[in-house]
């Protein structure tokens, strides 16, 4: 492997220049790589010129393209599009973050991402990091380090299976139907995200997309079945928290309402006093005196 440390992450970048054949299909490949990243790790904002699959193969990492933020977990898959600006980071409290990635290009690549539901408004899958599709990816990868340079035709037919290869294996799990989790159980798994994550920026859109689902029938399922709307629950669970701090440690306002997600304190402070019936610090005074 050739492997080196570049300051933010230890990496493998693997480069391919596909000749005239390959230049003819629907789709050749450009380049790939692996990296096991370190904390403070960041990528982008870079406008990309090819198509770029990255495999999350553990940790957590925060996309960032146009207005949106997107959080993946190992296992997810994301693809930063043609033409497109994007930023992505290491999740703070990840204790480690390691990636694959795969770019390519050609007039059919987009399609082809498209048939295995990866598209410019949802560029992610998850949990569709498979053991056939790793092992697509790095029998490609070895395909690589073993003939450098090479622009013979029986080299770019080889590269050409293998990429293809690798395709079948992403659409081989998008058409691998799950049974579908009942009501209850994604109502469950939907209480189980927000309480983890409810300080980081949830929006209703995000969590629908957990569960596969579409905003509407979501908000509508998840009232019916905890009494509250996804919104209010996650305002719940916020305040429950600030709650508990202000009750059991020293924190001051403005730390917990950095810590609960909240842009500036008044913007807490507000929300807390509409939620407890009464400001901060006064909830933390009365605490004190009981």
């Amino acid at each position: 492997m050739y492997w080196k440390d570049y300051g933010h992450e230890h990496a493998e970048f693997l480069y391919h220049t596909p000749g005239s054949w390959e230049q003819e299909q629907s789709v050749w490949v450009v380049r790939g790589g692996q990296s096991v990243t370190k904390p403070g790790y960041q990528a982008g904002p870079r406008r990309m010129d090819c198509y770029s699959l990255h495999l999350v193969t553990e940790g957590r990492l925060i996309l960032r393209e146009a207005e949106r933020e997107i959080q993946l977990l190992g296992g997810d898959l994301f693809c930063k599009f043609k033409g497109r600006s994007y930023t992505y980071h290491r999740d703070p409290h990840c204790k480690r973050l390691t990636l694959s990635w795969l770019a390519f290009d050609g007039p059919g690549a987009e399609s082809l991402l498209g048939s295995a539901g990866i598209t410019p408004s949802v560029p992610y899958l998850r949990g569709r990091i498979g053991a056939a599709l790793q092992a697509a990816l790095t029998e490609l990868f070895q395909l690589i380090r073993n003939t450098p340079g090479s622009d013979s035709l029986p080299y770019a037919l080889e590269m050409q299976s293998l990429l293809l290869k690798f395709f079948a294996s992403l659409n081989r799990t998008t058409l691998e139907k799950q049974p579908a989790p009942s009501t209850m159980e994604w109502v469950r798994q939907s209480i189980r995200y927000i309480e983890l994550h409810a300080a980081e920026g949830l929006s209703v859109e995000q969590l629908a997309a957990l569960t596969g689902m579409n905003r509407n029938y979501f908000s509508t399922a998840f009232a019916e079945q905890v009494g509250l709307s996804p919104l209010q629950y996650i305002s719940k669970v916020r305040m429950d928290k600030a709650a508990e701090l202000l009750d059991s440690t020293a924190a001051s306002v403005t730390e917990i309402a950095y810590s609960l997600g909240y842009g500036n304190p008044f913007a807490f402070s507000r929300a807390f006093a509409k939620y407890a019936g009464m400001p901060p610090s006064a909830y933390r005074k009365r605490a004190l005196d009981r």
